[in-house]
């Protein structure tokens, strides 16, 4: 009983972990390769942030051209397409060293 319990507790905290599902597409990506899909990625992440997690997907079929993002805990990425860097340094912020 003890174990059935165990199991059950992971399968229910795994669930919670992956939450809603969201599109880059959704959010105003285009995907063609050659738009820049910055915006749309970081909203998507945000939006997937500020709901406790979930899973970003960049679809399948399409090229997302794209600057830094960050991944926050308990969102799961699902690259099905294809992610390019930017090359506009615009998209890049600037990476400050940590005082150790």
């Amino acid at each position: 009983m003890f174990l059935y319990f165990i199991i059950l507790s992971s399968i229910v905290s795994f669930n919670q972990i992956e939450g809603q599902t969201y599109s880059v597409l959704q959010f105003g990506a285009v995907g063609d390769g050659n738009t820049n899909d910055t915006k749309a990625v970081r909203d998507t992440l945000t939006a997937a942030a500020n709901s406790n997690g979930g899973r970003v997907i960049f679809d399948e079929g399409y090229t997302f051209l794209t600057g830094c993002f960050n991944v926050t805990s308990n969102v799961i990425l699902d690259v099905k397409g294809k992610i390019l860097a930017s090359n506009n340094t615009c998209d890049f912020v600037p990476v400050q060293p940590l005082p150790w």
